[in-house]
């Protein structure tokens, strides 16, 4: 993963954070945490072949990326 994967991981975040309502939008701090979360599935994705491409034909992972840490921040 170069430096270009990670802007466009950050660029996702951003998008699917834009898509939230104002009252669900993430804060900054949880919009970095879902940047490492879906960073880090990426990561360990790649082991087995699987590109972010691919996540992209599968399901909403930078979306889902930010509910989990919302969730996480709710259940604390």
């Amino acid at each position: 993963m170069n430096q270009s994967d990670l802007d466009n991981i950050g660029h996702r975040i951003g998008a699917a954070a834009a898509q939230f309502a104002p009252e669900f939008r993430p804060t900054p701090g949880q919009m970095a945490d879902a940047a490492s979360v879906l960073r880090d599935m990426v990561r360990g994705a790649e082991q087995h072949g699987v590109t972010l491409a691919q996540f992209d034909a599968v399901a909403d992972f930078p979306r889902l990326a930010i509910q989990l840490v919302q969730d996480r921040d709710n259940h604390q």
